[in-house]
């Protein structure tokens, strides 16, 4: 039997070993080994050894790194991305150069898996200093309120955050903001929102996830409070006097009302907004004066223009020349006060001339019954008396000069007896009211002639005064 054994052992050996070949030759050509790779994402570990150190850091190129490996050709299917971790430590970064060496575990099917690597085997770190800073909160209200409403103003808590991230990042921040839809709203509304970060022309940026602020998750809290409009009236307060011979006449503004909005407290005690300002002052002046005056001075503590309305109105003041003219004023016009029964009053003469100055437009249509002329014959004896005539005053006109005349008084039966012709009494039957009594003074109140200003004797003139008066007109 030993014989049998070691008879031809080296072919036996030999052929054992022919076989093993054969066997791995069938193997290989049925489920050979094959190169395959999968693409997983980057892990970090040790990162606060960088944070403690006040440093940000971002990796250079791509967060994923391509794993390569040897697996049999019937375990492919068997193969997943999550089979893989490949990470890097940043403890073990090389500052000088800022590289850190991948590792690469098979945390699954580990049995499979030969010759595992990956591309690439080192990644580029960046590191800066990390920079923190505090900014406060700006609101922007988009849209409008509701109509007859106003937009107020937005409250937010907190109003002042602080930004945290690379020095790179945060120094491109200019201002960090929110924006509120307040279209349509009536009511004080609150809400929440989210912060956004503007560059230095106004724009979003897009920061990355490294920049932080201390209300990252919450956001900011805010109140938009609204108030009601009301429409106020313009009054205006003009100050001095126009020169001599010449007349303010009033006031012309296009806005006659303005729109406000304010505390209700504000609001309820504003009916009337008056403009009283040292550029309303015509004094001296001689023609229209324009100015532009800005509404928001004179509203009171609590109250502002409404955001539609432009604060600037323009106001203008209106100056016209006064021009004369003679009324003819006869004995019927005159209201006269104080006859005595029986006597008998007659004027020479009979017709009168009274010069008036006022605006032309008042003039043109003026009669001598407007002038309300009267006469008081209370205390007149018999015999001839110089003529006083009296004229109520009037924002219309002025009395400047009347013609001389006298009254002749005659008592009872004194004209059959001296033969003098008598004709119809001055002012109608005796008992006629007339109006109040009032001295004609040529300075008097109203009378801005420049004569007069400059000392010309008191009315009434002589005739032949009153007649170059009356020519000159």
């Amino acid at each position: 039997m030993k014989e049998r054994l070691i008879k031809n052992l080296g072919l036996k050996i030999l052929s054992l070993f022919l076989a093993f070949i054969i066997w791995l030759i069938v193997v290989n050509v049925s489920n050979p080994l094959v190169n395959n790779r999968r693409e997983i994402p980057l892990d970090i570990e040790n990162d606060q050894v960088l944070a403690a150190a006040r440093r940000a850091y971002e990796i250079v190129g791509k967060n994923t790194v391509t794993v390569s490996f040897d697996v049999h050709a019937r375990d492919i299917y068997k193969v997943q991305p999550s089979d893989f971790r490949a990470y890097i430590d940043l403890s073990e970064l090389y500052d000088v150069t800022g590289s850190v060496p991948v590792k690469v575990e098979v945390l699954k099917n580990d049995d499979i898996y030969y010759n595992v690597s990956s591309r690439p085997g080192v990644v580029q770190v960046k590191t800066e200093d990390i920079q923190t800073k505090p900014f406060e909160v700006m609101a922007e209200a988009e849209g409008r309120a509701a109509d007859g409403y106003d937009f107020a103003g937005i409250a937010l808590s907190p109003d002042i955050v602080t930004v945290e991230g690379p020095m790179s990042q945060v120094g491109l921040i200019n201002h960090v903001g929110v924006k509120i839809n307040i279209d349509g709203i009536s009511s004080d509304t609150e809400g929440q929102t989210m912060l956004q970060f503007y560059d230095g022309n106004g724009k979003e940026l897009p920061l990355d996830e490294r920049v932080h602020t201390d209300v990252d998750e919450t956001g900011v809290n805010y109140t938009v409070y609204v108030n009601k409009i009301k429409e106020v009236s313009l009054d205006f307060e003009v100050e001095g006097t126009a020169a001599p011979g010449y007349r303010y006449i009033g006031v012309e503004c296009p806005k006659r009302s303005v729109l406000v909005t304010g505390s209700r407290s504000g609001l309820a005690s504003l009916n009337v907004l008056v403009i009283s300002s040292p550029v309303l002052d015509i004094d001296g002046a001689t023609q229209d004066k324009t100015v532009t005056v800005d509404i928001r001075e004179f509203l009171p503590e609590g109250v502002r223009i409404a955001d539609s309305e432009n604060p600037n109105i323009e106001i203008r003041i209106l100056v016209e020349p006064l021009v004369k003219k003679s009324v003819e004023l006869d004995e019927g016009a005159i209201a006269v006060t104080g006859k005595e029964e029986g006597w008998e009053y007659r004027l020479e003469p009979s017709r009168i001339s009274v010069t008036v100055r006022g605006l032309k437009e008042d003039l043109e249509e003026l009669s001598s019954e407007d002038l309300e002329a009267s006469m008081n014959f209370a205390g007149l004896s018999e015999g001839v008396h110089p003529g006083v005539l009296h004229f109520e005053e009037s924002e219309r006109f002025d009395v400047v000069s009347y013609g001389e005349f006298q009254v002749e008084v005659t008592p009872p039966g004194g004209m059959e007896e001296t033969g003098i012709h008598t004709h119809e009494p001055v002012g109608g039957e005796e008992g006629t009211e007339g109006s109040p009594e009032q001295a004609l003074q040529a300075d008097g109140p109203g009378i801005t002639d420049p004569a007069a200003e400059a000392g010309a004797p008191p009315v009434p003139a002589s005739g032949d005064e009153e007649k170059e008066t009356a020519a000159s007109e």
